[in-house]
């Protein structure tokens, strides 16, 4: 067995992006080849170590961290295959959203729908249940047309829809806990631009019949301040019109609304008042809301350099109106005010044992706030309402959610028990997060 000494090393600490999370491992392995991934969890086990893999570390929570062996995954990156017929590209899972986005609109291919980040790892994003917006469109996992594992014992299994498919239902969106995601296949559509189309109206008028809102748009969202009743939407339609002069002016102020934000939270900090005053001020140069289009993945993108810390919970979109309203008023009444948004997002259901959309049309409801302590509390009063909504917790994010909290959630639970105890029978995949979350692997002697 080899373990690749030159990538390794003593155990630095590692954080996440957030600097939410810490730990320090036993030992830090950087992947640059899927030998290393297979070499390092041979390592794992002859030396009784857990070992989890981490991207970019843009979860907010410690689904990462480790006291005994991280393996780095970021500089196991790019295209594998890229088929123009299906279409479809295959990528290393430690390839980051925004490398792909670009090989892909060399190629004149595009994935139809994404997040917000594109800092993100492939395997990440599918791991914690990704997802952007569109009542249509399935979250980030609906991409996926196959994967590579590679489970304890070394061995590199290949799953798909028509290949081990009961294997593939778990894979997806598992939480790293049952291997290392080597490569992806993703279905791709031919590149598209976006019209980008910003507004306002009141809370209620959307709450009044919000599956009617949306799919008022292809990709349709909206947001809201704990202290207003008014919702500022967002609506992205394909157009075949050419990207506008002004597009990468008008994405970039998206990153210096959430600049904005930060400064409004430093503020926040001496005197309250402050938060709401800076936000509702006009600032100078401001146009108002933005119409403009651009090449798809950068109008579902933006740069996100300011941290902070968010939570989201997936609902039933049947259940999304009560829910909101319920969050809204408990934020207006809570004593700290997030110069962030509520925001609320849509997808289609899917088929994954733990994806947060599992077999449910979903509404997703997130929350931002500032990184300091006091605004903790924030988040568990928001996270208390949309458990009373049956929510599930979004895995990359703020939450506290615990294996008995969230089982009954998922009718898949038992399913992918079971694939876990036959894949990782000593839990060498697990850890603090994954045992609070999952509960231990049946057996599991680490």
């Amino acid at each position: 067995m080899r373990i690749p000494l030159g990538r390794g090393g003593s155990s630095p600490l590692w954080s996440n992006w957030a600097r939410s999370a810490r730990c320090a491992p036993a030992r830090l392995v950087r992947a640059a080849q899927e030998q290393d991934i297979v070499d390092a969890i041979g390592y794992a086990k002859s030396r009784g170590l857990r070992l989890r893999a981490a991207g970019t570390g843009h979860s907010f929570n410690p689904i990462a961290t480790t006291d005994g062996l991280l393996l780095d995954m970021t500089g196991y990156n790019g295209i594998v295959a890229l088929d123009p017929t299906t279409p479809s590209v295959t990528v290393r899972g430690g390839t980051l959203l925004r490398e792909l986005n670009w090989a892909l609109d060399k190629a004149g291919l595009a994935l139809s729908n994404m997040g917000t980040l594109e800092e993100q790892t492939i395997a990440g994003a599918i791991s914690t249940g990704n997802h952007g917006s569109g009542l249509h469109h399935a979250p980030f996992s609906g991409h996926v047309l196959g994967l590579t594992l590679v489970t304890a014992d070394g061995s590199v299994r290949s799953c798909g829809p028509d290949h081990e498919p009961d294997l593939f239902r778990a894979a997806v969106t598992s939480l790293g806990a049952l291997g290392v995601i080597s490569t992806v296949t993703l279905r791709c559509v031919p590149k598209f631009n976006l019209r980008v189309t910003e507004g306002s109206r009141p809370l209620d008028s959307i709450l009044e019949d919000i599956e009617a809102y949306a799919g008022s748009a292809e990709h349709a969202t909206f947001s809201l301040k704990g202290w207003s009743d008014n919702a500022s939407t967002l609506k992205l339609e394909p157009t075949d019109a050419p990207v506008s002069p002004d597009a990468a002016r008008l994405r970039r102020a998206n990153t210096l609304g959430e600049v904005r934000c930060a400064t409004a939270g430093l503020a926040g900090r001496v005197d309250q008042r402050f938060v709401q005053r800076f936000m509702t001020a006009q600032v100078g140069g401001d146009s108002g809301p933005a119409d403009y289009v651009d090449v798809s993945y950068n109008a579902f993108t933006f740069p996100q350099p300011v941290k902070f810390l968010s939570l989201e919970y997936a609902l039933s979109l049947d259940a999304a109106t009560e829910a909101v309203r319920h969050v809204h008023d408990d934020v207006k009444r809570f004593g700290l005010r997030t110069p962030y948004s509520i925001t609320v997002r849509f997808s289609t259901g899917d088929d994954y044992l733990l994806s947060p959309a599992q077999g449910r049309t979903t509404a997703y409801v997130n929350i931002t706030v500032p990184r300091t302590v006091a605004y903790t509390e924030l988040l568990r009063v928001f996270e208390a309402a949309l458990r009373d909504h049956h929510g599930r917790p979004h895995w990359g994010k703020a939450h506290t959610a615990t294996a008995a909290t969230v089982a009954d959630l998922y009718p898949g639970w038992k399913e992918f028990q079971d694939v876990r105890a036959e894949l990782d029978p000593d839990g060498m995949f697990s850890s603090d997060y994954v045992r609070r979350v999952l509960g231990s692997t049946r057996g599991a002697s680490l």
